[in-house]
């Protein structure tokens, strides 16, 4: 779609999503009429612009500079979000400089264990405030210091916020956002926060890996993204399925967060395809054609929800993993996420090398065409959509090409698209 037909609301969204404060400077000074617009809820999760964009310091700026409302929130149903929720540094600064007041769960975040005393001095039930999707003040806390303040102030080291339904120790479970995280999850758990199956297997702790599963061996059939920690409508996914991934058991886990000692012990109470689905997920060729080689049939034995560990790492972006299963025999078109193929859950994570793992072992020109059962969508309308509301960073253009050059065609579901996917299909 050429540029020159793309209105100004579209555009600054989509500049607002690329984090292109320029674009977005010049496109205020070109439409007047966008300020005016500046604080509506336009952005993931109902968020006004300065919500979305809190933690990028030069788009503060340029949206302050605007008239952008420091305190706007988001309209959430869970609980809003506020910008110093999310901003740090130079940002959380110049929000703080314009006007942004900070809440309990604003001043756990940003680590002012000194303003949450005074808070709560003042008013001993703001221990317990929700801020965005119904957290806590706990679920916030930047530091082993906050927590400490929270919880010998009454916070309850267990409580679960609305939306995902998970505990703080469970929403810091995430190494993506620095080892500090992680940290914090530990020293949440040292202090008596409550370890499920996967939180025991991130954290390697082996001897209370066993104590479970000697109890109830069927858990390391849970998946995460599944199940109760699936979808519980209204509320969403359980944490996990952001934190640590999709479609993960607790064998996973344990080894994305190697800890080998803890591994070793639940593989010792793990059947035959425990084991064989823990060694594709990990891309462990060796093994797990060990276990092919001494189980003939095992694969063609595999359940649609065993078979299903393909999507998953397809969603979740792991090309060994997906190359090894695709030679092995796993059905390519098996359905996850959404009821998309692993080409479709590819696509939209913008995962070039996944899709090119993917059309290389399988029948790329009849995997293209496959419309899955929720949406009715192909992996090029997947890619469309997932390269305005996916990560952003990923080659969404890159996949676009190589669906084409598998003979994909444009139709109804490819209409809306990111710039640089536009430009490849036009």
């Amino acid at each position: 779609m050429p540029a020159e037909n793309v209105s100004p609301e579209r555009a600054i969204h989509d500049a607002l999503c690329r984090h292109d404060a320029a674009e977005v400077r010049r496109l205020l000074q070109d439409h007047p009429e966008l300020r005016q617009r500046i604080n509506e809820p336009v952005l993931a999760f109902n968020s006004p612009a300065i919500v979305a964009c809190a933690n990028d310091a030069a788009m503060v700026d340029v949206l302050l500079e605007a008239g952008a409302d420091p305190n706007r929130r988001s309209e959430w149903w869970a609980g809003a979000f506020h910008a110093l929720y999310s901003a740090t540094g130079a940002a959380a600064e110049r929000l703080i400089a314009a006007g942004a007041v900070m809440d309990a769960c604003a001043a756990a975040h940003l680590d002012r264990a000194d303003v949450l005393k005074d808070m709560i001095a003042a008013d001993p039930d703001r221990v317990h405030e929700r801020g965005g999707d119904g957290q806590t003040p706990l679920h916030f806390a930047a530091s082993t210091a906050v927590i400490d303040v929270l919880i010998e102030a009454g916070a309850d080291i267990d409580a679960r916020d609305v939306d995902h339904r998970s505990t703080p120790a469970e929403w810091m479970l995430d190494r993506r956002r620095g080892a500090g995280r992680y940290a914090l999850a530990q020293y949440l758990a040292a202090r008596g926060a409550a370890t499920d199956i996967f939180m025991t297997a991130a954290l390697g702790l082996t001897d209370r890996a066993r104590a479970l599963l000697t109890a109830e061996p069927g858990l390391l059939n849970l998946r995460t993204g599944r199940g109760e920690y699936g979808e519980q409508p209204p509320s969403s996914y359980h944490i996990y399925f952001w934190t640590i991934g999709d479609g993960l058991t607790a064998l996973d886990v344990a080894a994305q967060f190697e800890q080998r000692e803890t591994l070793e012990a639940m593989l010792a109470c793990a059947s035959v395809t425990q084991r064989l689905l823990a060694a594709c997920r990990q891309g462990d060729e060796p093994l797990a054609r060990d276990i092919v080689g001494k189980h003939p049939g095992i694969v063609a034995s595999l359940t649609q929800d065993e078979q299903r560990v393909l999507a998953d790492a397809a969603w979740n972006g792991h090309v060994r993993a997906v190359a090894l299963m695709l030679e092995l025999g796993f059905d390519p078109t098996v359905a996850g996420h959404d009821a998309g193929t692993p080409l479709h859950l590819a696509a939209w994570e913008g995962s070039v090398e996944t899709v090119a793992a993917i059309l290389r072992h399988a029948d790329a020109r009849t995997l293209v065409g496959i419309r899955e059962a929720h949406y009715g969508a192909t992996p090029l309308g997947w890619c469309c959509h997932g390269s305005l509301n996916g990560n952003l960073n990923h080659d969404h253009a890159g996949v676009a090409r190589l669906l084409l050059a598998a003979g994909a065609v444009p139709g109804d579901d490819t209409q809306e698209a990111s710039p640089a996917v536009r430009a490849v299909l036009s």
